[in-house]
């Protein structure tokens, strides 16, 4: 059978055209698969990051959680004026220990040493032992102050709190350090988030300070501790 020329180069220019299409079309294809295998290499590799950024959250949080203070009831037994320092007191604490505490608080300002003995108060006790103007001091007495700083007041613990025991604090539950490491900082990052609400109940960011008898509390309101 014979066909025109220009009949043949139609059917060819045609089967070209097919070719040309269906290699387009597979073409497509790789790209699309090639575009999703990158989509799925950037999520799985986003996910070590972001997995990354949790940690270091969760790290950062815990570095900053008062659970790693160890906050006691206390009882001043004595007090007495530092020796060489006219703005500081020298206090002998019961914290339920076989020895009392010897603390060292700047509160001569505002307190005699009359108006401190025989008093409960509230404190951390692993902080590190150290020496002010000599005089060793083991513990650090948590105060409330106003915006000026021109009244100051020992926390005040609830009625029926025990000395020695520790205040807790909801949501926040973990172990206190044995001692405090001045060079993290930790107690710098921390007393920020303490202060008394409107109502003067102690608390750290949300969490009331708590004994078994109730929270413990200033007469100061909104103030920083």
């Amino acid at each position: 059978i014979k066909f025109p020329l220009h009949f043949l180069w139609l059917i060819i220019s045609k089967v070209l055209q097919n070719v040309h299409q269906d290699d387009n079309a597979e073409l497509g294809l790789t790209q699309k698969k090639t575009a999703d295998s990158k989509k799925s290499s950037n999520a799985e590799g986003s996910t070590p990051a972001a997995s990354g950024k949790k940690k270091q959250e969760q790290s950062k949080e815990e570095e900053l959680s008062v659970s790693l203070l160890k906050i006691q009831i206390g009882y001043i037994r004595k007090a007495w004026k530092h020796p060489s320092a006219d703005s500081l007191l020298v206090e002998e604490i019961d914290v339920g220990e076989a020895k009392c505490r010897q603390v060292v608080s700047g509160l001569a300002k505002y307190y005699t040493p009359e108006e401190l003995a025989n008093r409960y108060v509230v404190l951390i006790t692993n902080v590190k032992p150290g020496k002010l103007r000599d005089v060793v001091s083991e513990g650090l007495v948590l105060c409330a102050s106003n915006e000026d700083h021109t009244v100051v007041e020992p926390l005040t613990a609830p009625e029926g709190a025990k000395i020695g025991e520790c205040i807790t604090f909801s949501g926040h539950d973990g172990k206190p350090e044995d001692v405090l490491n001045p060079k993290k900082k930790q107690l710098e990052k921390i007393t920020p988030y303490l202060g008394t609400d409107g109502k003067g109940v102690a608390r750290f960011k949300d969490s009331p300070f708590m004994t078994c008898s109730g929270p413990c509390s200033s007469s100061i309101p909104n103030a920083t501790i």
